[in-house]
């Protein structure tokens, strides 16, 4: 009875740390894909803010009002619209008032949290964030950015920029491996003595951002414990009163919780009915050898020994079939004689047939031959040590071939009071388990990779590039090579979308990139799509000639495409125009003697790329253009036309 309870109690534990982990590992990339997202965001209006040629057109515009003027900076919020996903991109000047949109000037003031917001970037001279809110501008939560623009040290206003939380954020928390009925993944965040519910509920109609609870607790009990402070896994009920299994982490950076939850009913179910099983079958037992032991007491002893060996029996069968419900089997291995003696649920795991012994070499035949070696190892060690083993393992069976996970626990011990060498353990089969772990490390990867992947292109993204970048660079400062980088854009790529539509346009985009990448010919070379029609590549180790060679024959690669572009100019097909940036790191800075960092390679290659590549538009596209003085007169006064 004991055994049997011992064995469910481990089983029981050893079950829910599994589903606990794997609750808690989705929980884990979950937020690491929220604050990836909101990691590029805030990157996105940094660069914003450090574009010198858009603070340069604003002041332009704000002396003289003129409607040209504001042309390119109607073009530029277009921009950030059409290509960075964003849902409005606006002009406001210090004190919070609009000024301009995509469409044409604009009235009005922002809301008062982000003319707090504002006033607080303005100060810091650094984006600001307004996190996740509802406003009567707009039919939508959305998540907010400030990007301040400057005139040197005098503040010009700031980039509204707005980003429809149903498109771009809740996407990222309806991610599951499994079909589960009751599973989701809910943001919230304490908002003084209340707690709101930023996301949509998987079982409730109530709208983002509009259900709320007290603090100290309220409709869900778990929500509750966690904006209490509590982290890891809980226990407890949630909005609809149900049982649930929780695991809550924080957003980096912010004051979200994200809470990864599934029912208790659904998460155990399996599991328990199982072990429930296996107790109540001890259970039974314990109950039956106490009515024996009554009965015997009473019995005379002509019967007693009689009515021992049938309880004895009983015991056994009962036994059995606990083994039978929990997938346990028992052995010994008795080192003399070199054989496994075995119980006929430790048969049936390894294939065998019936209750019998099992020889040492037969046993080694079975063990897959990737972990024969490690296990003849540990056996030896543990029986010469006279230690515990605790061992998993994959074995064939010759009974069907199939392989199999096995999990043994094992003692040593003495046999008839002699130093007689054996072991005396139970063997599980786990081929399910690990299966299941598998499995949950493959959509770990898979959704790691996906956040480092562009849809579109099925290309590295921006955000696998700027890591690229950062290591590339250090790695270059350490050998004393260069870096290069290359900025492309596709010429005249609006007009093609206007002719033939965006549809036509993915395809475009898609056609650009692979001929890109099948053109690229070293390891370590990256091509990515930085953002709506530009890709850029990186060249670790390649000086600026060498780097405009490969333009060069990029730019060939395209136009061998031959897509028709009739709304382009020159051949009439879809062409190219390349900016080519390359830069010797320095060991040491010197004049603060502290190593230049990968951030701001980033934006000494980025803007020498993007200067040469406006360089080569002025020039009349299609072409490759290597960064020189010429280019920083572009710079500093560029045509309209270019921004």
């Amino acid at each position: 009875m004991l055994g049997a309870r011992s064995v469910y109690q481990e089983r029981e534990l050893r079950y829910r740390h599994v589903i606990e982990g794997g609750l808690g590992a989705i929980n884990q990339l979950q937020v690491k894909s929220v604050d990836s997202w909101r990691q590029r965001r805030m990157g996105e209006a940094a660069a914003v803010t450090d574009d010198g040629l858009l603070a340069a057109a604003m002041a332009r515009w704000r002396r003289t009002r003129a409607p040209a003027d504001a042309v390119p900076l109607r073009e530029r919020l277009r921009s950030l619209v059409e290509h960075l996903q964003y849902t409005g991109a606006y002009l406001v000047d210090p004190q919070g008032q609009l000024l301009l949109g995509p469409d044409g000037p604009l009235k009005g003031a922002m809301p008062a949290a982000e003319r707090d917001a504002l006033r607080a970037a303005l100060a810091l001279a650094q984006p600001g964030v307004i996190g996740l809110q509802r406003d009567g501008m707009f039919a939508f939560p959305y998540f907010g950015l400030l990007a301040p623009l400057f005139e040197g040290a005098q503040p010009l206003g700031a980039v509204w920029l707005v980003v429809d939380a149903r498109t771009t954020l809740y996407p990222l928390l309806a991610t599951w491996p499994n079909g589960s009925q009751t599973a989701e993944s809910l943001l919230v965040e304490r908002r003084g003595e209340e707690v709101v519910f930023l996301s949509p509920l998987r079982h409730r109609d109530d709208a983002p951002l509009t259900l709320r609870m007290p603090a100290g607790g309220g409709v869900d009990a778990t929500v509750a414990l966690a904006t209490a402070g509590s982290r890891g896994t809980l226990y407890g009920t949630d909005y609809r009163g149900e049982r649930v299994l929780a695991t809550a982490s924080a957003v980096p950076g912010t004051t979200w919780l994200l809470i990864s939850k599934i029912d208790e009913a659904e998460a155990f179910t399996e599991a328990q009915r199982r072990e429930w099983l296996a107790l109540a079958l001890a259970a039974s037992l314990a109950l039956l050898l106490l009515g024996g032991s009554v009965v015997l007491w009473r019995w005379r002893a002509w019967r007693r020994e009689r009515a021992l060996k049938q309880r004895l029996e009983q015991h056994m069968r009962w036994l059995e079939t606990a083994q039978r419900a929990a997938s346990v089997g028992y052995f010994v291995y008795d080192a003399e004689r070199r054989v496994f003696l075995m119980s006929t649920m430790a048969s049936a795991i390894f294939g065998l047939p019936g209750e019998g012994e099992m020889g040492l070499r037969q046993w080694i035949d079975m063990l897959h031959p990737d972990d024969r070696e490690e296990m003849l190892r540990v056996h030896g060690e543990a029986m010469a040590q006279r230690s515990a083993l605790r061992v998993q393992y994959r074995v064939r069976r010759a009974s069907d071939a199939h392989e199999r996970w096995m999990e043994v626990h094992a003692e040593y011990g003495d046999a008839q009071g002699r130093e007689r060498p054996r072991m005396t353990g139970t063997v599980q089969d786990i081929t399910e388990r690990r299966q299941a772990e598998e499995q949950l490390e493959r959509y770990r990867t898979a959704l790691e990779a996906q956040v480092r992947v562009d849809p579109l292109t099925q290309l590295a993204n921006r955000l696998a590039l700027d890591e690229h970048v950062a290591f590339e660079w250090e790695r270059a400062r350490r050998a004393g090579s260069p870096l290069a980088l290359l900025m492309i854009d596709v010429d005249r790529f609006k007009a093609f979308n206007d002719h033939y539509g965006h549809m036509a346009g993915d395809r475009c985009l898609q056609n650009v990139g692979q001929a890109l990448l099948t053109a690229m010919g070293r390891a370590g070379d990256v091509v990515a799509r930085y953002g709506g029609e530009e890709f850029a590549v990186l060249l670790p180790g390649a000086s600026g000639e060498q780097a405009w060679l490969v333009a060069e024959r990029l730019r060939e690669a395209v136009r061998g495409l031959a897509v028709e572009h009739a709304r382009g100019s020159g051949d009439g097909i879809v062409t190219i125009s390349v900016g080519v940036s390359s830069i010797q790191p320095a060991g040491r800075e010197a004049t603060t003697g502290v190593p230049r960092s990968g951030v701001d390679a980033a934006h000494a290659l980025f803007r020498q790329a993007d200067a040469a590549l406006y360089r080569a538009k002025q020039c009349g596209r299609d072409q490759s253009v290597l960064y020189g003085p010429e280019c920083e007169m572009v710079l500093h006064d560029p045509p309209d036309s270019l921004l």
